[in-house]
């Protein structure tokens, strides 16, 4: 074993050896992203009964469903309600689990009316 020297002291050390401390810097909150910033990536417009995909896609819940039903009918095949093999994000093609077609496996966000009084 080595014998150990003393670090000299420096502006950053601590008389008693302790971590430099550095005064805490605290951001502010980011700003909420609001609901009519989105657009649909179906239709391209503003989100009408917007809904939230699992995989973190909003859009018209009227397109998902337009979407996720061509899906289906595209396979010829009649799929049951259950099978996920077919019920995927028209956008990102991740699967929807739950999808019953009547808003299972999705959330629909409610729009929130802000008023400031001043």
């Amino acid at each position: 074993m080595g014998i150990s020297t003393p670090l000299p002291e420096s502006p950053d050390r601590q008389p008693s050896g302790e971590a430099p401390r550095r005064p805490t810097v605290l951001t502010p909150p980011p700003h909420p992203e609001y609901l009519h910033t989105f657009s649909c990536p179906v239709c391209f417009s503003a989100p009408s009964n917007a809904t939230l995909t699992p995989c973190g896609h909003i859009m018209c819940g009227e397109c998902l469903f337009s979407a996720v039903s061509a899906a289906v009918a595209r396979t010829g095949v009649s799929v049951l309600i259950s099978d996920l093999r077919f019920h995927r994000c028209p956008v990102c093609r991740a699967v929807i689990p739950g999808w019953d077609g009547r808003g299972g496996g999705v959330i629909g966000l409610k729009p929130k009316v802000l008023t400031e009084l001043g």
